[in-house]
């Protein structure tokens, strides 16, 4: 794990001879501020207090560890919650940056980001952190895929509840069929459905 740096956006090389506790004291310190980050696609469309990236990773979390349990012998348990506890790890130093943005106007160079910040934050740790990372970003396998799908549901949730509080202009959100995206996760695909029938919604095609 790299070391605290005098400038907060720059992660040192990490000292070798660091002991596990040092590297975790570490690792800490440098995602400390994912807890303040909020989720900018909310901020942008009006919701006066949005879920932080740190909350969200919770909730997708949680999520998932739903969906294996419901699902037994379908997905690796400690593979799933681990993508989905590290999915967002480089937002501390990169941002939460909207996928409309991101997709346009910074293409692979996030993605190169992200791998880079992940890469750097489990210096010192297994190795099997950055290649899950790697594995997610790939969307290849069934955990990979499995995360990737709720991701999105995750987002259609707080939509539902945003929308309930009469927080923000969230209709895009029904609109864009790429929010919906399940990877081919026909559970995944099942939630969504769900969610659209709880919100009186059709679910978009494309």
């Amino acid at each position: 794990m790299q070391q605290n740096s005098p400038d907060p956006f720059i992660l040192t090389p990490s000292n070798p001879g660091a002991t596990f506790e040092e590297n975790v004291i570490g690792l800490f310190a440098s995602i400390h501020p994912l807890d303040l980050v909020p989720r900018a696609g909310w901020l942008l469309r009006g919701v006066p207090r949005p879920e932080s990236v740190a909350a969200h990773s919770h909730f997708l979390s949680l999520l998932t560890l739903l969906f294996i349990d419901r699902y037994p012998g379908k997905f690796n348990r400690d593979k799933a919650l681990t993508l989905a506890l590290i999915h967002d790890l480089p937002e501390a130093f990169l941002m939460d940056i909207p996928m409309p943005v991101s997709d346009r106007h910074l293409g692979e160079a996030k993605k190169e980001a992200e791998t880079s910040l992940t890469a750097a934050l489990f210096d010192g740790f297994a190795p099997r952190y950055l290649e899950c990372f790697r594995e997610l970003e790939a969307r290849e396998t069934p955990e990979a895929k499995l995360v990737a799908g709720l991701d999105k549901a995750q987002m259609m949730l707080k939509v539902v509840g945003y929308e309930k509080s009469h927080w923000g202009n969230l209709e895009e959100f029904w609109e864009n069929p790429a929010n919906f995206r399940d990877d081919g996760v026909q559970e995944v695909s099942a939630l969504f459905d769900a969610v659209c029938a709880a919100a009186g919604r059709k679910r978009p095609k494309g």
